[in-house]
């Protein structure tokens, strides 16, 4: 297994990725900021007779809301835009709870921060632009001309959430437009993987909480992030005794989601031996027992923890830095995927931009000793 390497700085990426603008099922893990494990439902709801049903249909009766949990129903009928006008909103309302409905919100967080993107964007389309209320106000093009408007006046992160959102639900009900592109945001990408030097920063970030037990859980969100590419729904997931350290290293038996065996990479092997130092082999390595098993627990954790002038440590990050090490450091593409338990060769394709460029005579030499191999 490799060791961490230079990773050159990423930069914002010029359009979604995916099969068409990144295929917003089946989705494992929650969302960004949310308590909730479970944040998305495993399909989309069927498009039927709502007011998405077809490019000329029935704009006055939203029926799919109906179908969603008792959580997110609650906080999209209490939503009300505070930037639309009230005659305005009595009549798109409708549309757009179907159009949210339509991507199966399963808490009430990312319910509301549906309507939050959504209301506003059919409102553009509808009221600004005239458009009448059916499936086409999602094709990609408008969704591109509004993020790109001037007078939005919203962060990049916030610009890259909205674009997000609005092409899951394009890709659900114009699933036969093709993809596009769209000029790079600005900031960087929550799915680029950090530098080396932002890796040391982190690990200071870890070494550096306040109290012991925050230390414990940084160093261990790290290590398992960043050494074995574990999700967070995978970490919460893990008791002592499902990490084996012996002579060869530290293996992760990956319990949630995905199950696996997972070699931490060798730069993060010591702070995962210590961040769990003490630890029962029958406790949960992050958390205490009398936490809720339901609930995403790493994002929490790392909200209350000791900042300083290090990156914001996020845990798609910390994967995506581990798959790139691996595939600078040479490591065959089947076992990488296996151990990252990825299921299609596409999803290293966005890490691939980001491995490192080697100089003429090392591209030689392992290309030489790659053939060799071969024969």
């Amino acid at each position: 297994m490799p060791n961490q390497e230079t990773i050159t700085s990423a930069t914002a990426l010029g359009r979604p990725m995916g099969a068409a603008f990144g295929r917003p099922f089946p989705r494992q893990g929650p969302v960004e900021h949310c308590s909730h494990v479970q944040c998305w439902e495993p399909e989309p709801l069927i498009l039927g007779d709502s007011t998405l049903g077809a490019r000329s249909s029935n704009p006055d009766n939203g029926t799919l809301i109906a179908q969603l949990r008792p959580e997110p129903l609650h906080a999209m009928r209490k939503y009300r835009s505070q930037s639309v006008p009230t005659d305005r909103w009595a009549n798109i309302e409708p549309f757009v709870l179907d159009a949210v409905a339509l991507v199966a919100p399963a808490c009430a967080y990312l319910a509301e921060r549906l309507m939050v993107a959504v209301t506003p964007y059919v409102d553009w389309v509808v009221h600004v632009n005239g458009m009448q209320k059916v499936a086409n106000v999602f094709h990609p093009v408008l969704i591109r001309r509004y993020i790109s408007r001037d007078d939005l006046h919203l962060k990049d992160k916030t610009l890259r959430d909205y674009r997000s959102f609005l092409l899951r639900i394009s890709e659900v009900v114009l699933p036969d437009e093709g993809p596009i592109e769209f000029a790079p945001l600005n900031g960087q990408s929550v799915t680029a993987p950090y530098t080396d030097l932002e890796m040391n920063l982190l690990e200071t970030w870890a070494l550096g909480q306040s109290t012991a037990l925050r230390r414990r859980g940084a160093g261990a969100v790290l290590a398992l992030g960043a050494g074995a590419g574990l999700d967070p729904w995978e970490m919460q997931q893990l008791r002592r005794s499902d990490v084996l350290v012996d002579r060869d290293g530290a293996l992760v038996d990956v319990q949630g989601g995905r199950p696996r065996s997972v070699p931490v990479l060798e730069r993060w092997e010591q702070l995962l031996i210590d961040s769990l130092a003490d630890v029962p082999d029958d406790a949960w390595v992050l958390g205490g027992e009398d936490r809720k098993a339901t609930y995403n627990f790493v994002t929490p954790f790392i909200n209350h923890t000791d900042f300083g002038n290090e990156p914001k440590p996020v845990p798609t990050r910390m994967r995506a830095t581990w798959i790139t090490t691996h595939l600078a450091g040479g490591t065959h593409v089947g076992e990488l995927m296996a151990a990252g338990g990825l299921r299609k060769p596409e999803h290293l394709v966005t890490s691939l931009r980001h491995i490192p460029t080697m100089d003429a005579s090392e591209h030689r030499r392992r290309i030489l000793a790659e053939a060799r191999e071969v024969r």
